[in-house]
């Protein structure tokens, strides 16, 4: 096999551009456009990605960086790697892979966590040959929208919908209300909002994530939840990043109203389905997914691999 050039993404968009391509078509639940990408860079330096080019062919990608729902030192990197199906079994993952954990110990982080799908078991194989072992999974849903009417809004007294577009004055309660929200996960280890800046440059002000698109329930000039809706696929999809409400109210509907304002919101903007994940054990979002025709996808698996050996801290 001729020799393979691991080419590095950096800012450049035509090689953005080519990443983008890439993860379109092989994990497009993990795609993003250039401008996503770029604004990444901005809140997590450290990430890099590369490009695996063959004789002038992109062949496969992989990228190493922070997971930003856990503290900034946290050892863990996360990864997404692949290969596209002509070129597999020729050793191209192993050596991206192999890059991978070269790449983590120089940004910090001393083990990989990558994510995979349960309707691709050759990607969770390759994995497990490897030593990692299955960290977490979720279970996905998506709700095919063609011929679908928008279900009502039924909420209680007092409360109202809105979106962060619409009272922008908002931002502080509603990320007061995602600071609590982020606690109660049923994650295996504990997640965070993180701090009112990292949550407006993670969540707020994205690329492909209009603030219309940050639904809020809200009660007088309080946010009590939120449902954080992004276009993905190219317009293709609507996904869910989160849906949740604030403690004192949960139980009472809200999440079910936000879901049907979600689905409006899709309908309007001519998308093909919306997609979201859910906690194997949290029944209660995953019977209101049901109740308003969301269908079972391939799981999202995540495997995490061994400790590696020359992580630097200081480094982060």
């Amino acid at each position: 096999m001729a020799s393979l050039e691991l080419v590095d993404v950096g800012t450049d968009r035509a090689l953005l551009d080519v990443f983008g391509d890439l993860t379109l078509e092989l994990m497009p639940e993990w795609s993003r456009s250039t401008e996503q990408m770029l604004s990444a860079l901005v809140f997590d330096p450290t990430l890099r990605r590369v490009v695996a080019m063959l004789e002038g062919e992109p062949v496969g990608f992989v990228s190493v960086g922070r997971i930003w729902v856990l503290p900034i030192n946290d050892p863990t990197a996360w990864c997404e790697l692949g290969v596209r199906r002509s070129y597999r079994r020729q050793g191209i993952g192993s050596q991206l892979l192999a890059w991978a954990e070269e790449t983590a110990p120089l940004i910090g982080r001393s083990r990989l966590q990558l994510p995979c799908r349960g309707d691709r078991p050759e990607g969770i194989e390759f994995l497990q040959h490897r030593d990692f072992t299955e960290y977490d999974r979720m279970a996905c849903v998506e709700l095919p929208l063609a011929g679908v009417v928008a279900p009502p809004i039924e909420l209680p007294e007092g409360v109202r919908i809105s979106s962060l577009a619409a009272e922008p004055e908002l931002r502080l309660s509603a990320y007061e209300t995602a600071v609590e929200i982020f606690a109660d996960l049923p994650d295996p280890e504990p997640v965070s909002a993180g701090s009112f800046e990292e949550w407006r440059m993670r969540d707020v002000d994205i690329p492909d994530g209009p603030l219309d698109g940050y639904l809020l329930a809200v009660v007088g000039d309080e946010v009590i939840g939120y449902c954080r809706l992004v276009n993905a696929e190219r317009g293709v999809v609507v996904s869910h990043l989160m849906t949740g409400i604030r403690r004192g109210w949960r139980g009472r509907g809200i999440a079910k109203a936000l879901k049907a304002a979600a689905i409006a919101w899709a309908l309007d903007r001519g998308a093909q389905r919306m997609a979201t994940e859910n906690a194997i054990g949290n029944e209660a979002m995953r019977g209101i997914n049901r109740a308003l025709g969301f269908v079972p996808a391939p799981d999202f698996v995540e495997m995490r691999g061994t400790t590696l050996t020359g992580a630097t801290p200081e480094n982060v």
